[in-house]
């Protein structure tokens, strides 16, 4: 079964099923929200969970691949008052042209695209040469007993039902397409924080 259809059929209860996390990824959420600017473009957007935190001036596309879930963030825009343009799109196949935005966002994305690499390539692609990226994603924890004892389980779990894989390298995948300036490290690396430039800029490493 496609992500598509996995994702279509708990699209109503989503953000229920997620709330425990909320306390833990909503300050992170708004933390990467807040290095966004100019024209905009959000890749897996879901229900729209990032939605309120995004500066009021900005000029926001948000695309995902399960029509269920965008409805969702559609409706929760117009709630917030925000304008923003959506569209039923795969991140490996961005139908947009290139060097169009200022800014691109992932939130919890990566776990499920899948062809990441094609994903990065199209990323960098859209942005204009000295645009910003923006990740918050789960990856492979920088302690092996953690990804034996916890990220293993939950890949086997989570896989089946929702093509999550929690043991991915996102954030070395990240760096071999653009200049990290920005990285802090969560609960033992098991989620990431990264903001990126398509041109070179400094490296920092935070640990959380």
């Amino acid at each position: 079964m496609s992500y598509r259809r996995k994702y279509a059929r708990i699209a109503r209860w989503y953000e229920l099923l997620e709330k425990p996390l909320d306390r833990f990824f909503c300050p992170l959420r708004k933390k990467a929200l807040s290095f966004a600017r100019g024209k905009v473009l959000e890749i897996g957007i879901g229900t729209g969970k990032t939605l309120k935190y995004y500066p009021r001036n900005v000029e926001l596309y948000a695309i995902d691949g399960t029509p269920k879930m965008l409805k969702i963030a559609e409706e929760k825009a117009e709630k917030l008052g925000i304008t923003a343009k959506f569209s039923v799109m795969e991140a490996e196949n961005l139908k947009f042209s290139s060097e169009s935005f200022d800014t691109v966002v992932s939130s919890f994305v990566f776990c499920t695209v899948k062809n990441p690499k094609k994903a990065m390539k199209e990323i960098r692609r859209v942005l204009k040469p000295d645009g910003r990226a923006i990740f918050i994603e789960h990856t492979k924890s920088d302690s092996k007993l953690i990804n034996l004892f916890f990220l293993l389980p939950m890949k086997l779990i989570l896989y089946p039902i929702l093509g999550d894989d929690t043991l991915r390298n996102t954030h070395e995948l990240i760096r071999e397409f653009f200049d990290v300036e920005l990285e802090e490290s969560y609960y033992k690396g098991i989620v990431r924080l990264i903001v990126a430039r398509k041109g070179g800029r400094a490296y920092i490493t935070q640990h959380s």
